[in-house]
Parts: structure tokens; sequence; C-alpha cells
């Protein structure tokens, strides 16, 4: 068996250009090195990963009640101001809306981007403020702006003529007549 070996490498040499072929016991030599290291690599994120969850648990454990208290306290401040930004955005947007209702905004969303961006150089945001620069995006932009507006009097559909409709009797007898 040791010849076939020393004569499968001796052909390998010769044909180094061509593919290499490997012994078997060398393939499966190779193979348990790799499972070993991925075994290995395995348990060590294992390991790690206790001793982090340990370490956090003694860190955990080291702060007093008062330090416990005072970070429950930043973690709540931290979310109330998110909150606090949330509602300030949502009047934004109410005051935004209230100001371009009945304006005939063909693009709503778009209009209100643009409001946003104008908005974002103001300090002080009041419904002044937002009327005043939806009124200057309504000018600088007029095509946000549907110049055909129907007439609310008019109902679903626009009248053409004011003319009042004649009686269907009398249509009738003007049709017979000729």
């Amino acid at each position: 068996m040791v010849e076939e070996n020393v004569n499968s490498e001796e052909l390998t040499e010769e044909s180094s250009d061509e593919q290499k072929t490997y012994d078997a016991d060398y393939v499966k030599k190779l193979k348990a090195e790799a499972k070993e290291y991925r075994t290995g690599k395995a348990a060590l994120k294992k390991e790690y990963e206790e001793t982090k969850a340990r370490l956090d648990a003694l860190e955990a454990e080291k702060l007093t009640d008062s330090e416990k208290k005072e970070k429950r306290v930043k973690e709540l401040e931290a979310e109330l101001e998110a909150i606090k930004g949330t509602a300030r955005q949502k009047d934004i947007d109410n005051l935004i809306l209230q100001s371009i209702n009945g304006k005939n905004i063909v693009d709503v969303e778009t209009a209100m981007l643009l409001i946003h961006k104008e908005l974002s150089g103001e300090d002080e945001i009041n419904d002044k403020v937002v009327t005043r620069i939806v009124e200057n995006v309504i000018k600088a932009k007029p095509f946000l702006v549907n110049a055909s507006a129907p007439d609310p009097s008019n109902g679903n559909f626009a009248k053409q003529n004011n003319e009042p409709q004649p009686n269907t009797e009398k249509m009738f007898g003007d049709f017979l007549r000729g």
C-alpha cells in the first residue's frame, strides 16, 4: 500500500498542471481537522456568550438601588422626549392640514413635504407662520393647486346652462306640430 501511495504521489508530481489527487487518509485527516476547528469555534462562541451574560449580571448586581433608579429615570426621560417630538410633529401636520384645507391642493403629500422643508428653518411654529409658508409655497409652486376647481354650490356636477328645462309635454307637442 505504501508503494501505491508513492506511485500516486509520483503521478501527481509529474502532472502538476493537471488536477491533483489526494490520498483518502489525507482527506479524512483534513476533514477531521476542519470539524475540530468548527466545533472549537462554536464552543468558544458559546463560552463567550455565557461569560458576557454573567458579566452583565454581575454589573447589574453591583448597581445600587439608587443607580438602578437613575438609569431607569434616564431611559424614561429619553422615551418621554421621543413622545414629545412625535406629538409636536403631529401638531405641525395638523396645522399644515388646516392651512391647506379649501385651497384645492392637487397632491397633498407633496405639498406637505414642501411645507415641512420650509418649516425646518423656522424657530417658532404656529398657525400664522404655517399659513404664511403655505401661501409662499403655493405662489412658488402653482402646479400644486388645481386651477379648475369645482364650485361647492354646484353639487356633484357643474351646471353648464342656467336656463330652466322645458316641460316634457310642451317638447312633445312641439315635436308633433313640426
